[in-house]
């Protein structure tokens, strides 16, 4: 991992997230780049337009100073390469042309709690974790950063995974030797189908050299089943595969993300098969 990819809106559940990045960037010597998007300024009166556009400028100016405030901060404390930026558009167009151009290894997003008002930063973490073709890490606003001990895997045994698509997830096993819980949660009674059984073997030949178990619970929901083995099995980070025009890439939507993410209260990492 050499370039991590960490948008904030200078909340509390973003700068959380960015003192995870910052952690995990000094952990692997990465570049971290941090980049604040101000939406752009709809002007439908244009009697208020000249105070409208005064207060837009504004609020670029604070947020450079925050950023700039940000950096110093994150240098003093953590032996990371650390830039910053602040662009104006569509918030997820923006991050999305920034991941386009830079080509980072890994999106980290935080995520509001449960109950607190929905942002459109919280929309746009839900928009990046749909659209990008990278992997996304998303950070509750409680979470705190400590070693990736151990790790719970869910997965569909969705057959058409390539080893490349784990990549990431084994650079992190490996850096902190972390134990790989492999999960599967099926329906209640269901018979594992042919193209599962084949995702299957072709995840036990991925994970063979790593330091891994296996672990099946029957659930009619795969969100209330991954929670059940979580609370009975802890761990430090959960990690998921998105699936275009899959089962899995409809529970990554909005809702289930964000209720995955405050009801596990752990790092949720969605690597992406896309």
């Amino acid at each position: 991992m050499k370039h991590i990819l960490v948008p904030t809106d200078f909340s509390t559940a973003s700068n959380n997230a960015v003192k995870y990045a910052a952690s995990l960037s000094e952990i692997f010597n990465a570049n971290l780049n941090l980049l604040n998007v101000i939406p752009d300024t709809i002007i439908i009166d244009e009697e208020v337009a000249e105070a409208t556009i005064s207060m837009h400028q504004e609020l670029l100016t604070e947020n450079n100073n925050l950023m700039t405030k940000a950096i110093k901060v994150l240098s003093k404390n953590h032996k990371a390469k650390i830039q910053g930026q602040v662009e104006e558009g569509s918030p997820s167009n923006v991050i999305l042309e920034v991941v386009k151009e830079t080509q980072p290894d890994i999106i980290i997003m935080g995520m509001k709690g449960k109950g607190k008002s929905n942002s459109v930063f919280g929309s746009t973490v839900s928009a990046i974790v749909r659209k990008s073709s990278v992997p996304v890490l998303i950070i509750p606003e409680n979470a705190s950063y400590q070693s990736i001990d151990t790790i719970t895997f869910a997965t569909d045994f969705n057959a058409g995974i390539d080893r490349d698509n784990y990549s990431l997830l084994m650079k992190i096993a490996k850096k902190y030797h972390s134990f790989i819980q492999i999960l599967n949660v099926q329906k209640n009674e269901m018979v594992m189908k042919d193209e599962e059984f084949i995702g299957k073997m072709r995840t036990y030949s991925v994970f063979t050299n790593e330091k891994h178990n296996y672990n099946t619970i029957e659930d009619n929901s795969v969100v209330e089943g991954i929670n059940q083995f979580i609370r009975g099995n802890p761990s430090d980070m959960l990690v998921m595969m998105a699936h275009r025009h899959s089962f899995f890439e409809r529970m990554l939507g909005k809702v289930h993300t964000k209720k995955m993410s405050y009801e596990t209260k752990m790092p949720l990492l969605i690597l992406q098969n896309k």
